[in-house]
């Protein structure tokens, strides 16, 4: 059950804490001072609507506001089956979760959580899966253990991630030799063998058109990658387009058609790619990869400052420059 407007809070101290709907959560872009840190797309309110509208868990949503003499200081997007808690989203599509903040508040904005949920008998937070740098890891969980709460914790993946530099040549620059020059045989190939071109694409029109050639090419590809893409998957991939206005589409376009397409989230500074599809029977030009590389150039060209691979231990992650970061899981018993 979802209440269908946003609750009177509770004070902790000279905190009040409220509970909201997926309507009532502010939009990051329309935020006065937007002084909140969304660390992820997979924080944002559009995210955690089409997780929620698609995968329907069997438990109720407790998204948390905390204000601070009347100002917003973070949101914690919960979902609560009896005295367990969860950060609302799944492992297998939302790469890594946290609590939003304002970073200057972070510490009383994790007090004031950890007090509101135990006085509502929580007996277990389930956090997962979190970054090392989350708000969860450095806040929520530091004050738990100084309460005396276990705190149980395990390695759960692996993500890569890299710095991009102002120039395309400077990005391959960061490459080993060897990665570098298949770089750019790849590319001199695929410019011998046809024409191409990457275009992106994501406002309203574009995207809901591209999403079509997206979920094609995915069809096209290996039998596991196929699979994956359920009827509940792809009306998950439909609700990103439709909720989520960071979503990105970019397509390698070989000889006038699409070849190769990404799904990616520009948020922030950061370009985060999410999933990827090529056609096969382009295969023998490296489509697939190639796509990869261009979207990387496209984030150089746009001014971002970070490519985030995401979650997986795949090899031309490191290829590509990332660097590996842990993503873990962590358990807060309250009693």
């Amino acid at each position: 059950m979802r209440p269908s407007a946003s609750t009177s809070g509770r004070a902790s101290g000279e905190f009040t804490v409220s509970a909201e709907t997926f309507e009532s959560l502010p939009d990051p872009l329309q935020l006065p001072g937007n002084e909140l840190e969304w660390a992820s797309p997979f924080v944002l309110p559009g995210w955690l609507r089409a997780w929620w509208e698609v995968f329907a868990p069997p438990a109720e949503p407790l998204i948390l506001s905390v204000r601070e003499g009347g100002r917003l200081i973070g949101i914690a997007p919960l979902q609560r089956e009896g005295s367990l808690l969860r950060l609302i989203g799944g492992a297998d599509v939302c790469d890594h979760l946290d609590v939003v903040v304002d970073p200057r508040r972070k510490m009383e904005f994790c007090k004031a959580l950890l007090d509101y949920v135990s006085g509502e008998g929580a007996t277990r937070i389930e956090l997962g899966p979190i970054r090392p740098d989350s708000a969860v890891m450095t806040g929520l969980v530091p004050l738990a253990r100084e309460r005396g709460w276990p705190v149980a914790s395990e390695a759960e993946d692996v993500l890569f991630e890299t710095d991009l530099p102002p120039s395309w040549e400077g990005y391959l620059e960061l490459l080993s030799g060897k990665q570098r020059h298949e770089v750019r045989r790849k590319l001199r190939r695929l410019e011998q063998s046809a024409a191409f071109a990457f275009r992106l694409v994501g406002g309203r029109g574009e995207i809901d058109a591209g999403i079509e050639d997206f979920l094609r090419l995915f069809r096209m590809n290996r039998a596991d990658k196929a699979e994956f893409m359920t009827a509940r998957m792809e009306a998950f991939f439909r609700a990103l387009v439709r909720w989520v206005p960071a979503t990105r589409l970019g397509f390698l376009d070989v000889d006038g058609a699409a070849a190769a397409a990404v799904m990616c989230f520009d948020h922030g500074a950061t370009r985060y790619l999410y999933n990827s599809a090529f056609d096969a029977g382009r295969g023998s030009l490296s489509v697939g990869i190639l796509c990869k590389i261009l979207s990387i150039q496209d984030a150089i060209l746009r001014g971002l400052a970070k490519y985030d691979f995401l979650k997986g231990n795949e090899t031309y992650k490191r290829q590509l420059g990332g660097r590996a970061v842990p993503v873990y899981h962590r358990r807060i018993e309250t009693a």
